[in-house]
């Protein structure tokens, strides 16, 4: 992934504020804390497998530069945009009470004005106007969910 300047600087101070000798390097077991401190929420697991899948006595012993800790936060990033679509979609397929790939318009538009980041009931009108809503008031969600994490 190709980090904007700012996103770069961003990174190098969350990175320095855990880098507690000063050397320009974190144990492997700060990663994780670092990844979550600049908006990602990795699972362990998830940390663990970017880390290669270390001991566990090498999370307190082992370190990491900045120039290697990168490409770990991209392979979280990517992971985490890949992983949204699907999860999104397995949220709303609890409302398909048919099992037809569709959901009602009126229950969409209260999750997602209720729910997780509230939308506005205008951008809940604006994303529903888009040609998602079929004659019976139906959404095919899985259409409305790319549409929506395309923006």
């Amino acid at each position: 992934a190709d980090f904007s300047d700012d996103r770069i600087t961003e990174c190098q101070e969350a990175f320095e504020l855990f880098d507690r000798s000063a050397e320009g390097k974190v144990f492997l077991g700060q990663v994780g804390d670092i990844l979550r401190a600049l908006g990602q929420n990795p699972t362990n697991g998830d940390v663990t497998k970017v880390l290669g899948n270390p001991p566990k006595e090498e999370l307190a012993t082992k370190q990491v530069s900045f120039s290697e800790f990168l490409p770990m936060l991209a392979q979280i990033e990517r992971q985490t945009e890949h992983g949204s679509y699907e999860d999104f979609v397995e949220g709303l397929r609890v409302f398909d009470k048919e099992n037809n790939g569709k959901i009602m318009g009126a229950e969409l538009r209260h999750v997602l004005s209720t729910l997780g980041e509230k939308m506005s009931e205008e951008e809940v009108e604006e994303s529903l106007l888009q040609g998602q809503q079929d004659p019976n008031g139906c959404i095919h969600y899985e259409e409305f969910s790319k549409y929506l994490l395309e923006g």
